[in-house]
């Protein structure tokens, strides 16, 4: 029998982290990463 690596409840909380950083946290990211990109301004000192 092999051994279970992740619990069902374990597996449930990885996939609403997830979904919340790709669909919620990302868009917000990518704003300000084209934002300063359009300032000319990629480093991690841009002004945020």
């Amino acid at each position: 029998m092999k051994t279970k690596l992740i619990t069902l409840e374990g597996y449930n909380k990885l996939r609403i982290e997830h979904d919340y950083l790709w669909k919620e946290q990302r868009p917000e990211v990518t704003k300000i990463v084209t934002w300063a990109a359009g300032l000319g301004d990629r480093s991690e000192n841009a002004d945020l």
